[in-house]
């Protein structure tokens, strides 16, 4: 079991690495580019307004391109910004997680209502905080990209040492796949739910999703701690 733990902790650190050194791949590279791109097209704009007649068809082109290109940044601004590093080794999990719901509140301009009933333990592991976090921030963007509400309500407890976590919505909601089990679900088009399955896993912790169509979404995650 020690082997085992040590062999997830590891896993998990890695993988937060390898999240940030994409996030900054983004950045860095089709950002800049795309940046660039619209700058260009810009100045093009200007250009051919100034000719006479104005070619109102090509304006009209630029135009549409232009505001994609907006669009385009604003979604990967917004994405860059929720996978951002939270600064896990020197915060407890409740600030960590107050700030992660006040960031998301800022990108996207939605509501988050939180309730988070003490007490909590003096102290969670990374391993465990960086699991929770992850979770509650793929849970946000999932309601932001498909649930149609500008609001969510995020619980964060304790319950016979186990923290649970509950992130919900009044949504559209959907036809879960099933999560665990024989038939748990594998498909490409729902690798966000199996990250947050396995970040669970790896720390011992069990993720359930419960919706319907017309009924909302709630992600339900418990994992165990030992003080």
């Amino acid at each position: 079991m020690p082997d085992r733990n040590l062999a997830a902790n590891r896993l998990l650190a890695v993988t937060e690495e390898e999240l940030q050194r994409i996030v900054l791949d983004i950045h860095d590279g089709p950002v800049q580019n795309l940046f660039a791109a619209m700058s260009q097209l810009t100045v093009l704009r200007s250009q051919l307004s100034g000719l006479q007649p104005p070619p109102d068809e090509c304006l009209a082109t630029i135009n549409r391109t232009i505001s994609l290109l907006e669009i385009s940044l604003g979604d990967i601004r917004d994405l860059l910004g929720t996978f951002r590093a939270p600064e896990f080794v020197g915060s407890e999990l409740p600030e960590i997680i107050e700030d992660i719901v006040i960031q998301h509140e800022s990108f996207t301009s939605s509501s988050v209502t939180l309730e988070m009933r003490k007490p909590f333990p003096q102290s969670v592991s990374l391993q465990v905080k960086i699991a929770i976090c992850r979770i509650l921030q793929e849970s946000l963007s999932n309601i932001r990209r498909h649930a149609g509400v500008e609001n969510a309500s995020v619980t964060l407890r304790m319950e016979k040492n186990h923290i649970i976590l509950e992130v919900s919505d009044q949504g559209r909601g959907f036809e879960p796949p099933p999560l665990n089990g024989p038939y748990a679900t594998e498909k490409q088009e729902h690798i966000g739910l199996r990250g947050m399955r396995e970040r669970a896993a790896l720390v011992g912790g069990e993720l359930t999703v419960e919706s319907r169509p017309g009924a909302g979404t709630r992600v339900h995650v418990e994992i165990p701690i030992h003080e």
